[in-house]
């Protein structure tokens, strides 16, 4: 399968000069948790759409050389940047995620292929259901649970604007039907915008399966628009690290003062007390103790050391 990640978005509302899939988040870029994900599943070909700022700063940033960028010069929407890859699509499926919804668990892509292969569907899109879906677009369904259109939120009537289900943005399609299909996608006279949601639309009225798998974790499909969004998405990678460490055997104790990039790790047997920040590449072996009033960075602790109140950086003890 192919992957296609969109990240040519330049982020107005993050301000500043740095691309939007480039903010950092627990100590890498926003969209490194994204590739994290997909290359779980050895992708046959890994395509990041970017604008010309992005082509200028992310590859150097991300340093991964099984990764392809598409260069979009304007900003004309999801199904233009789509289009930008059909010459070097070989593959008969594509799976097209955004770059900055970096919290999609990969056993929740797993399931959304499972659900496109055993339905044979033409399309298959990933939804949840928000308790305001203002702004989002709503999802019809059939009387048999497929897909039967996409309402954006300015175009829906009052009984559609009461549909809670939204489009996340993230979609399998098979290869040539997406590509065939988005030559009959037009601009949208309000945005000039070309948008994939039209494919859907289109493959729908030539009597295509398209098939929706709704996941209960709303959380998973959170995108970055702002600084706050930034940093509500943080938490929750947080405290899913958190709780991995735990699963592992670590203890964490005070874990709401407790602050860790996700490259961290802990052993089972370590403890890690709050006030204390973890950095880099730091690792905490079994036995050792860590905080209050600690900040490591790219450290290593082994043996059944105990540290309180101390910064360190690149060190081991």
């Amino acid at each position: 399968m192919t992957f296609i990640i969109l990240a040519a978005g330049s982020g107005k509302r993050m301000r500043g000069s740095t691309p939007k899939v480039m903010r950092p988040l627990l100590g890498r870029p926003m969209i490194s948790h994204v590739l994290s994900t997909v290359q779980r599943f050895s992708p046959e070909h890994l395509f990041v759409v970017v604008d010309s700022k992005g082509h200028e700063m992310i590859p150097q940033e991300l340093d991964d050389e099984g990764i392809r960028y598409i260069i979009q010069p304007e900003a004309l929407g999801t199904a233009d940047a789509a289009r930008r890859c059909r010459d070097e699509v070989t593959t008969r499926k594509v799976m097209v995620l955004c770059g900055d919804v970096p919290l999609l668990r990969s056993q929740t892509l797993s399931d959304m292929i499972a659900l496109h292969q055993s339905r044979g569907a033409a399309a298959t899109l990933l939804s949840t259901e928000f308790p305001d879906p203002s702004g989002y677009g709503r999802i019809v369904r059939n009387g048999d649970g497929t897909v039967l259109r996409i309402v954006e939120d300015k175009d829906a009537s009052s009984v559609q604007r009461a549909i809670r289900e939204i489009n996340s943005g993230t979609y399998i399609f098979e290869s040539s039907l997406l590509f065939d299909t988005l030559e009959f996608v037009e601009p949208s006279p309000a945005t000039g915008e070309y948008y994939l949601t039209d494919v859907v639309a289109i493959l729908v009225e030539r009597g295509m399966r398209v098939e929706a798998l709704k996941i209960e974790d709303s959380s998973e499909l959170m995108g970055v628009n702002d600084s706050a969004a930034l940093k509500r998405v943080e938490d929750i990678l947080r405290r899913r690290l958190l709780s991995r460490w735990r699963r592992a055997g670590a203890r964490i104790e005070n874990p709401h003062m407790v602050f860790a990039d996700s490259e961290v790790e802990l052993a089972a047997g370590a403890q890690v007390n709050g006030r204390t920040v973890l950095r880099g590449s730091t690792r905490i072996g079994s036995g050792s103790r860590v905080g209050p009033f600690v900040t490591l960075e790219d450290t290593v602790v082994e043996g059944n050391s105990c540290i309180k109140g101390l910064r360190s950086k690149g060190s081991s003890s």
